[in-house]
């Protein structure tokens, strides 16, 4: 029995916390990978790299980043006078539109949900909920930076990403709606920093 729980929950809770601290460490992505095939035994299907729900997934992705590009264009336009325009550079585009959409979703939705959340419950259920708003404040707090340049109101959009993500994830047990309404968000954010 100790070993199953240090297996199923301590283990996965070790790893999270190791990506949730430092999620600019690239070869750190490897961790879920690594112990969901070599230490569960399971394939990266687990983590919702399947093709089972994928066209669910990517619908409910696409109408997630509808509704979350309009909510942050509200909160750009609030904040304009603030944040200004930026000059763009490829760092910037492969960080925010690639590379931290990939790492914050198999962290938090997909290795997070699948060892914490029970996806063969619906996602309004209470566990699931409570699981879901967890994610999503771990998700939040590594936004910080929102706050200390002037912008908090952005958490919103932060928390509603990561909390319909959530959702998508929970319902189809794929991923790839919620990198596609990540890398939408995170690119129309840029987007309007930039034009």
């Amino acid at each position: 029995m100790e070993k199953t729980v240090l297996v199923e929950k301590v283990a996965p809770a070790i790893i999270f916390l190791a990506l949730w601290l430092n999620g600019s460490v690239y070869p750190l992505l490897l961790l879920p990978f690594l112990y969901v095939i070599f230490v569960e035994k399971r394939g990266i299907r687990f983590l919702g790299f399947q093709k089972n729900g994928a066209s669910k997934s990517l619908y409910l992705g696409t109408m997630v980043s509808v509704f979350l590009m309009i909510t942050h264009y509200f909160v750009f336009r609030h904040y304009f006078p603030l944040i200004g325009r930026l000059t763009p550079n490829l760092y910037d585009i492969f960080t925010d539109v690639f590379w931290y959409p990939l790492y914050e979703e198999i962290a938090y939705r997909s290795f997070f949900l699948n060892h914490f959340a029970d996806l063969n419950l619906p996602s309004v259920h209470r566990k699931n909920l409570v699981v879901n708003l967890a994610q999503s404040t771990f998700f939040v707090s590594i936004h910080k930076h929102h706050v200390a340049s002037g912008v908090p109101l952005v958490l919103v959009v932060v928390f509603l990403l990561a909390f319909l993500n959530g959702f998508i994830f929970n319902k189809t047990k794929n991923i790839s709606g919620c990198l596609l309404s990540h890398c939408a968000v995170n690119a129309f954010g840029l987007t309007l920093r930039y034009v």
